[in-house]
């Protein structure tokens, strides 16, 4: 009788702490979503391919936190994605998310990284693009699948920088 009183108390904690912590991710969603508008799903304007990569998409965080994950819009999921690099812009396509589009006006800057969120990796095994959504501060990291697309993603993503800044 214990054993069996034991069970149902555990599985009674077990059970209010999930709920708890889908509440709290929830409230999480609620408070981002209500702080940052939604980010675009494609650019006005593509212009032209300039390259693309297979990609893991890690997470997108505030630029000057990059330990807090942005979960609203769907953000917060990490999966398989292909990046597009165009002229005026990033676009990247995320596996079972919807897609993510960085007008080249909102890129900030390009950088490497090696840690975000949980996630660590080799020295400079992430690509970080930082940018803004209204006024919010953004970084999206990026692990690409083929390390010898690396220096054309972060050459491409800096050449449309450039183009933008001259103007």
């Amino acid at each position: 009788m214990t054993k069996n009183l034991m069970a149902v108390i555990s599985a009674g904690i077990f059970i209010l702490l999930l709920l708890l912590a889908i509440r709290s991710w929830r409230n999480r969603v609620a408070n981002q979503s209500a702080s940052i508008s939604e980010p675009l799903e494609a650019l006005e304007f593509f212009g032209e391919p300039i390259a693309s990569a297979k990609a893991l998409y890690v997470a997108t965080t505030y630029a000057l936190n990059h330990l807090e994950r942005i979960a609203a819009y769907g953000l917060g999921s990490r999966g398989k994605a292909q990046v597009f690099i165009f002229t005026e812009g990033i676009l990247l396509v995320r596996n079972g998310e919807r897609p993510l589009a960085i007008d080249k006006s909102s890129i900030q800057s390009i950088s490497v990284g090696q840690t975000a969120i949980d996630k660590a990796v080799e020295k400079d095994g992430l690509i970080q693009i930082d940018w803004m959504q209204d006024s919010t501060a953004l970084t999206t990291h990026l692990r690409l699948l083929d390390s010898a697309d690396r220096g054309a993603v972060i050459s491409s993503i800096s050449s449309i920088i450039m183009k933008e800044e001259t103007k």
